[in-house]
Parts: C-alpha cells; sequence; structure tokens
C-alpha cells in the first residue's frame, strides 16, 4: 500500500528532507541557508529547491519566509497571499546580496568613502532612490555627498575633481557608463554600487532580476552605511546626535 509521501509523487530523498523539517528545531531551521540545510538533511542543494517548489514555493528563501512566519504548517500548503509573496521578493533579494558581497569589497569601499577628499554621487534611473537614500545617510554621519542629477552638469563636475575624490555610480545606464569613463580618465577614485562595473575601483553588486534592480542598490547602500558606523562608531555618534536634534528641531 503506498504511503501518503508517495501518493504525493514525492522521491526518497525529498521524503527523507520532509522527515528532517518536520523533526528539525524552527528557530535553528530558519537561520540555514540552502547549502547547511542539505547537509544536515544528508540530500542534495537540489533536493531542497524540488521540495520547495513542489510544496508550491518560488524558491528556498520563499520557503523559509513562510516557515518563519507558520513554523511546519508550511509543509503542508503555501500561502497565497500576494502581500506575502512581495515579503519574499524582498528577502529573496536581500539574502541574494548578502551571498553575493564581498567582505573584502565592502571594506574597500569603505576605506574609499573615508579616504575621500570630495565625494560625487551619480545613479541609473532605477537606482535614484538607492543614491537618495545614499546621500541622505552619508550626510547624517557628517559625509557630504554632492548628488549629480544634471547629465551636462556631471560631465563639468567631473572634469573638475581629482586622485583624491570619489565619485559613486549606482546602477547602470549610458549615462553612469560615460560618466565613469570620464572619471576614470581624470584619475577619480570609483565605487560602483548594484553591479560590477569594469572601470570602478570597487565593486558592490548583486546580480537580481526584476523588483530587484532596484531593490538591490538600496540593500547594499544600507549595508554600507551600518558598515561605516559600526567600524567607527565614535567618529560618527556625533555627527548622527547633531542631525536627530535637527530634525527633532523641525518637527516642532
Amino acid at each position: 500500500m503506498e504511503s501518503e509521501e508517495e501518493k504525493r509523487g514525492l522521491s526518497p530523498a525529498m521524503r527523507k528532507l520532509e522527515e528532517y523539517l518536520k523533526r528539525a528545531d524552527e528557530k535553528r531551521l530558519v537561520r540555514f541557508s540552502v547549502t547547511e540545510l542539505s547537509a544536515a538533511a544528508g540530500v542534495s542543494d537540489a533536493t531542497v529547491l524540488r521540495l520547495c517548489r513542489r510544496l508550491g514555493y518560488r524558491g528556498y528563501s520563499d520557503f523559509r519566509v513562510a516557515f518563519a512566519r507558520g513554523g511546519k504548517g508550511c509543509l503542508e500548503e503555501a500561502p497565497k497571499d500576494f502581500s506575502y509573496e512581495i515579503q519574499a521578493e524582498y528577502l529573496a533579494v536581500f539574502e541574494r546580496c548578502r551571498e553575493e558581497l564581498d567582505a573584502a569589497a565592502l571594506k574597500e569601499a569603505m576605506g574609499l568613502i573615508l579616504g575621500a577628499q570630495k565625494i560625487s554621487c551619480i545613479a541609473a534611473e532605477r537606482a535614484e532612490l538607492a543614491a537618495l537614500e545614499l546621500k541622505s545617510r552619508l550626510l547624517e554621519m557628517g559625509i557630504f555627498v554632492a548628488k549629480e542629477e544634471d547629465a551636462l552638469l556631471r560631465y563639468t563636475v567631473i572634469p573638475a575633481c581629482g586622485e583624491g575624490d570619489l565619485l559613486i555610480v549606482l546602477g547602470a545606464d549610458g549615462g553612469t557608463e560615460r560618466a565613469a569613463q570620464l572619471a576614470r580618465a581624470h584619475g577619480v577614485k570609483i565605487l560602483s554600487i548594484g553591479r560590477r562595473d569594469p572601470f570602478a575601483d570597487c565593486s558592490l553588486s548583486a546580480e537580481c532580476e526584476g523588483r530587484g534592480e532596484r531593490l538591490a542598490p538600496l540593500f547594499l547602500v544600507d549595508i554600507l552605511c551600518a558598515g561605516l558606523y559600526r567600524a567607527h562608531p565614535e567618529r560618527f555618534e556625533v555627527a548622527l546626535a547633531r542631525s536627530a536634534c535637527s530634525i527633532a528641531g523641525n518637527k516642532l
């Protein structure tokens, strides 16, 4: 007589994984990556992904969000609420950023910002929100950033920069690529956020599609600014306190 798992069409490996998930500690499990889960359950990464799709999830990140919210009940049926799908997509993009972000590159990016005499920032259309967030966060920390929005102005400002200056490029389009080439020709250091740039001295990148093209630069900016503060809290505490007081004063 067929078991329930066999009726559902689960392979022996998927049944083994499902049994592990039913026994596993939930708090520990939600921190597992695909590789960590497959190793703990004694199956392949592909088996993990196949079971997630069989249960109705688009991938492991999607499944892990459901597990964090609903525990082992998610092994029966995936939620259908559209807001959950958006949440899962956000988490998947953030997970991609975390996995692809190189610690050495992050440290180098922080060094470029801290060592720059003057910082300019330009962004492709899909990365405008991330550029505004970067400028706001750095200004709160006492680091001045000029965001060059006008394309013609970019080609006037960049030639006036020198070797001690930094151009931060977010995303990619024809305008940002030309600006990066111009900056390289004038010896300006270049930090690229959101994609790998052949002209950049340092790139913080995560290859994402769809909504991820907008989200990835935003998440990378958040990680970069948090890293700056954690590495030098004593340097930025006064500036952040002043920014908080200024904002509070404006609200009164």
